[in-house]
């Protein structure tokens, strides 16, 4: 038997670094730009800090819908206050998400309760459903560019 033939790591995901290192495991990958996105998701939308959100979102951000519009970050910023007046109750789910090198792909659902009038609809108190994908790049800790898809006739659907 060769002794100096190195053990399998025993998991790609354990984080007990000191078990990674006797058996010579590959670095952990870095999450720093999933870190960046999930605040969107978790501080942002679902606990209303719209701080943290002009705090990550870059200058010269710019966003693209799933109609092909354009948006820069005063009216990123704008979109997400128009939906905080909309739906007094957001919770927003990160379903999955993936990065490789400077994109972070999100999959995500919410529930949230029409409280407000939202995309010329008054306020039903109906609790509806939202789902979408979203792509980000992320320059150090602020996001640059977003494309986003969103099921938003799905959600007037419900409104109605």
């Amino acid at each position: 038997m060769n002794r100096n033939r190195r053990r399998q790591c025993p998991s790609r995901h354990t984080y007990d670094f000191e078990l990674r290192r006797r058996h010579h495991c590959p670095p952990l990958p870095d999450d720093r730009a999933k870190r960046v996105v999930r605040r969107v998701y978790e501080d942002a939308l679902s606990r209303r800090r719209l701080d943290v959100l002009a705090d990550i979102v870059a200058p010269d951000f710019v966003g693209y819908d799933s109609a092909g519009a354009m948006m820069d970050r005063d009216g990123y910023l704008s979109a997400i206050a128009m939906l905080h007046n909309g739906f007094a109750v957001l919770d927003v789910t990160v379903e999955e998400q993936i990065a490789e090198g400077d994109r972070v792909t999100t999959r995500w659902t919410a529930i949230a309760t029409h409280t407000g009038s939202f995309a010329g609809v008054a306020p039903t108190w109906r609790e509806v459903m939202m789902a979408g994908t979203d792509i980000h790049r992320v320059d150090g800790h602020r996001i640059v560019e977003l494309w986003e898809q969103v099921d938003f006739a799905g959600v007037l659907a419900q409104l109605l």
